[in-house]
């Protein structure tokens, strides 16, 4: 396990807080049969070694090693270490290249370049982790097709595949996105992937969510084919979506709030509670309204009174409105 892990000088490579020498620790502790202690490897990695969605030269020199763990069924939480892999390079492509493809300098240089070379190197993985027996670790890996698959024809296959045997919403919403993402990357998939997600979001056979990510992902995929039909074809599906989704109790209304007077005006209570007592704007109205408010109302439901600015007469102020004080 992990062969040529202390052949790399990982003291000479720096992560977000410094030197990278405790990596090898890291990777070792996300195979720990201690929970805690593979939790806390795995936010020690996210926050050191993937700061933020940043892409260190150690973050890159890792991955081999993390696509070990995640191809070793031994290894506990392995969904977890797949995320981190995906995480990696999608970030590694978002960051790491030009929209003409070109490779960003960095200085000091980052990781994104070896990362991405390796990721699809390993591409066939993730579609052998997409057909794991374990849905946790399907389920992260799905994004990988999009990301990582060099065969365009192998990954619109697998997709299809993932799709019909996939029964939960989560995995389907991402197979989707992966589509989208796959055709963006790989101009040879593009035509075929718009259509296969046209036919989707046709099909009466799939439940509703499923077509309704179909329209939205195939507009992403392929702004120039979108018609009038697409957001009358969305707005059916969200009504569908709505009608079926478990109805929920309305929350009691809250008690009103006395309205304390000001400049001896009376004014009515209003079903208006109180959220802050900095020096913050009143959000019924534009900014301009009463900027500089001390304490500010907001409506604990539609009906609520709006507030007036400062600017007004008293009596114009008195007929009907509560104020930000």
């Amino acid at each position: 396990m992990f062969d040529g892990l202390h052949a790399i000088d990982w003291a000479s490579m720096e992560h977000a807080y410094g030197s990278a020498e405790e990596v090898p620790g890291l990777l070792w502790a996300l195979r720990s049969p201690d929970a805690e202690e593979r939790h806390t490897a795995l936010d020690r990695f996210y926050s050191a070694v993937h700061h933020q969605g940043s892409v260190y030269p150690p973050t890159a020199a890792s991955l081999p090693f993390l696509l070990e763990l995640a191809a070793d069924h031994a290894t506990p939480d392995r969904a977890a270490v797949i995320e981190l892999v995906v995480s990696i390079g999608r970030e590694s492509l978002d960051r790491g290249f030009e929209e003409d493809g070109t490779e960003t300098e960095y200085y000091p240089p980052a990781g994104c370049g070896q990362a991405v070379t390796l990721l699809r190197e390993h591409g066939a993985q993730f579609a052998e982790l997409a057909r794991d027996d374990n849905p946790d670790v399907r389920l992260a890996a799905i994004g990988g097709l999009g990301l990582f698959l060099e065969d365009p024809d192998l990954a619109a296959a697998l997709l299809r595949e993932r799709l019909a045997a996939e029964q939960g919403i989560a995995a389907r919403l991402r197979i989707t996105d992966a589509a989208a993402t796959m055709a963006l990357r790989l101009p040879a998939a593009k035509h075929e992937t718009s259509n296969w997600l046209t036919t989707l979001a046709a099909d009466p056979a799939q439940d509703p969510v499923t077509r309704l990510a179909a329209v939205v992902q195939r507009a992403r995929c392929a702004p120039e084919m979108v018609d009038e039909t697409v957001v009358p074809a969305a707005v059916g599906l969200l009504r569908e979506i709505a009608g079926v989704l478990p109805a929920r109790p309305i929350a009691q209304a809250p008690s009103h709030h006395p309205v304390p007077p000001v400049d001896g005006v009376p004014r009515r209570s209003s079903p208006l509670s109180p959220i802050s007592t900095g020096t913050r704007a009143c959000t019924h109205r534009p900014r301009a309204c009463c900027v500089r408010s001390t304490r500010f109302w907001t409506p604990a439901y539609p009906s609520a009174l709006p507030c007036w600015p400062s600017s007004w007469p008293a009596p114009t102020r008195a007929r009907g409105w509560t104020r930000c004080v």
